[in-house]
């Protein structure tokens, strides 16, 4: 009797002891598979057309963040519906790190503010990695217009109340909220007109078919070179080095009026911080290389020293703030 109760002690402490080692076996497996991330190629969602500039700069930011990571980005790109396709995508996509997006204002600030019923949430949804770039705005007049400061436009535009139109990419987009931020801070009346692009918004201000526009530095400069438009101001903190001698609006009395198109990384809200951070590490070390900064500087783009997803969420919240009134000043919608 004695042997046999010996006999079931030592089994049951064998037991336990293969229990135990299968439990710290799985604890180490785990452990390791967290720190083996990534383990394979990342998808990095583009809600823009192959070819696009944000779709050149976030090809370029993913292959050099493979290079710190050891692993491939691959870029897939998901156009259509104002950057929801993307979004939806990705806040459906499984939070392990392997599916990040380039956001846009769009994406990340402007859709919950103009459509009622959106299906994706971006502050539930998807979580910030950091801010990839910054695309300051600059106010283009159509050069036959007869003013040649911010100052005499806005006398000109009081004295033809409703007589001044401006060209946007579109209804709801941060060109078309420009034009309606300003004519509130300015007091003047002007008439948006919509278009289909950056383009055909561009050709309309050098065809006199609206007076102004408000749009991006890189787009803008051959027109301005060629003399068909005139840069009033931009729309940054600082003036910016491709047009040294164009005054900011804060210069020029409009301290508030600080606009620019933002390019952000983000993730599915289920991923885990550690893997965020190790994202945003690779962005950083990604943004601060001499080649790429020269490369897209030369665009127009403002690429940040650094930026963390804290820095990104709290500037995503800063824009909506400020967009958010002036979409309901103006009752602007997407809603069909």
């Amino acid at each position: 009797m004695r042997k046999n109760k010996r006999s079931w002690q030592w089994k049951a402490v064998g037991q336990l002891t293969s229990i135990v080692a299968v439990a710290l076996g799985c604890g180490y497996a785990a452990s390791a598979a967290a720190q083996s991330f990534p383990g394979r190629p990342i998808s990095l969602v583009v809600p823009y057309e192959p070819g696009a500039t944000t779709d050149l700069i976030a090809r370029a930011v993913g292959e050099r963040m493979g290079r710190e990571l050891g692993v491939s980005v691959v870029v897939e790109n998901k156009t259509g519906g104002n950057g929801i396709i993307a979004a939806l995508h990705i806040s459906r996509s499984k939070g392990d790190g392997y599916s990040i997006m380039l956001a846009s204002d769009s994406t990340a600030v402007l859709n919950p503010l103009l459509y009622k019923k959106l299906s994706y949430n971006p502050d539930k949804d998807l979580t910030p990695i950091g801010l990839v770039s910054d695309l300051p705005l600059v106010m283009l007049v159509n050069a036959s217009l007869p003013v040649q400061t911010l100052k005499e436009f806005v006398a000109y535009a009081k004295s033809h109340p409703g007589q001044l139109n401006f060209s946007s990419t579109g209804t709801g987009g941060t060109f078309h909220l420009s034009g309606e931020l300003f004519s509130q801070m300015a007091g003047i009346q002007m008439i948006h007109v919509p278009y289909k692009g950056g383009a055909p918004a561009m050709q309309a201000l050098v065809a006199k078919e609206v007076q102004a526009l408000f749009g991006v530095v890189g787009s803008a400069l051959p027109q301005i070179k060629a003399g068909n438009v005139r840069a009033l101001a931009v729309a940054s903190k600082e003036r910016l080095p491709l047009l040294p001698d164009v005054p900011t609006f804060a210069e020029l009395g409009y301290p508030n009026f600080v606009v620019t198109v933002r390019y952000g990384l983000m993730a599915p809200a289920a991923t885990p911080p550690e893997r965020i951070s190790t994202l945003a590490s690779a962005m950083n070390k990604a943004l601060s290389a001499a080649p790429l900064r020269q490369t897209f500087g030369d665009l127009g783009f403002v690429l940040p020293e650094k930026s963390s997803p804290e820095d990104y969420a709290a500037l995503i919240q800063s824009d909506r703030r400020m967009w958010s009134e002036v979409i309901k000043a103006k009752n602007i919608s997407l809603d069909n």
